[in-house]
């Protein structure tokens, strides 16, 4: 969870004035940054203690690029539910010391054990908490009336939780998901972000010199007229680049399977010559092909509903020529037929 955070950043940025009636503009930026540190201790503490809690019998299928915690992590997503909740509906009090919360942060469908878990678990984190016996699980939750939210160690935080959970309930979109749980200031801002920030920022675990043939890619296909286009689905980014409508190739940022290229040629018969030229590990990838394993006589699921992966570790840096070249052909491929 720790590598799906959004970087972090100390540059200044207009805030969207959706947002200006929670703070003070100037203040917004600092108090994301501690929310962010929340959610690192947040997540420290669940690493720790995780398994305690989190005993889903449910494994994600090995090829599957999007999480989804209620599913996966349940736990984690009723935890992270309780804590949207105390930002969302929570009122800054004792100049926004803390917040005020009525029992609208509760789960309905959960039972007071599980919530009190949740609570439980958050006080582990830092976070304090008044106005409720945490260990009375014959309490009738409905009847809480005020509950007092702080984080003494840095009370900024809640003005970032609360900005965060409202970029998360009201403002975010199919295609951008999951902002609270990845802290991804980047919904806040006044101007949309530059797409090659965001490739920057995703490809930042890579190491230096991935990132440097991700860019010269990134860049390459720009110049010769492709669109990048960027889906975040259940923590699963996809940064894609098109010709017209069709998907060429893409990077692939998963929880479950790590970073690779994602190709999707398709008029390989078109250059098999220049194909024999290509590193062998090239070669064997595009021999194997993609599409749905079923259909392609293997008979189960092999992930080639995705397209061909290649890992994006420093063994790319060996075929780079080799996946440059294929690219080139397969575009001049596509815009021939175009004409």
């Amino acid at each position: 969870m720790k590598e799906i955070l959004v970087p972090e950043t100390h540059e200044a940025y207009a805030i969207n004035p959706a947002y200006a009636h929670i703070s003070v503009e100037e203040s917004i930026p600092e108090s994301v940054l501690a929310f962010r540190a929340f959610l690192v201790r947040l997540y420290d503490v669940l690493y720790t203690k995780g398994d305690v809690y989190d005993n889903s019998t449910k494994v994600a299928h090995e090829y599957e690029n999007r999480t989804t915690l209620s599913v996966y992590y349940p736990f984690l997503h009723h935890v992270s539910t309780l804590l949207m909740n105390m930002g969302y509906h929570g009122i800054p009090v004792e100049n926004a010391q803390s917040l005020a919360c009525g029992n609208t942060i509760f789960n309905g469908k959960l039972s007071v054990t599980k919530n009190l878990e949740c609570l439980r678990f958050l006080a582990d984190c830092g976070i304090c908490i008044d106005g409720i016996d945490m260990n009375d699980k014959k309490q009738n939750l409905s009847g809480v009336r005020t509950i007092t939210i702080a984080y003494p160690d840095n009370p900024a935080m809640l003005t970032g939780l609360k900005v965060m959970a409202i970029a998360e309930k009201d403002h975010g979109t199919l295609v951008n998901q999951n902002v609270f749980l990845r802290c991804d200031y980047r919904a806040l801002k006044k101007n949309e972000t530059d797409v090659i920030s965001i490739v920057q920022d995703t490809i930042k675990p890579l190491s230096a010199n991935v990132q440097n043939f991700i860019l010269e890619l990134h860049q390459r296909y720009l110049n010769k007229g492709l669109t990048c286009v960027v889906e975040i689905k259940g923590f699963h980014i996809y940064v894609k680049y098109c010709y017209k409508r069709k998907d060429l190739w893409g990077i692939n940022a998963s929880l479950n399977n790590g970073y690779h290229i994602n190709v999707k040629t398709t008029k390989m018969h078109e250059y098999t010559d220049t194909i024999k030229k290509f590193p062998p590990v090239l070669q064997e990838l595009i021999a194997k092909g993609y599409g749905c394993g079923r259909k392609r006589e293997i008979g189960e699921c092999d992930g080639g509903c995705r397209g061909l992966p290649i890992s994006l570790d420093d063994s790319v840096l060996d075929i780079r020529d080799g996946i440059v070249t294929w690219f080139d052909q397969e575009l001049s491929c596509l815009q021939k037929k175009k004409h």
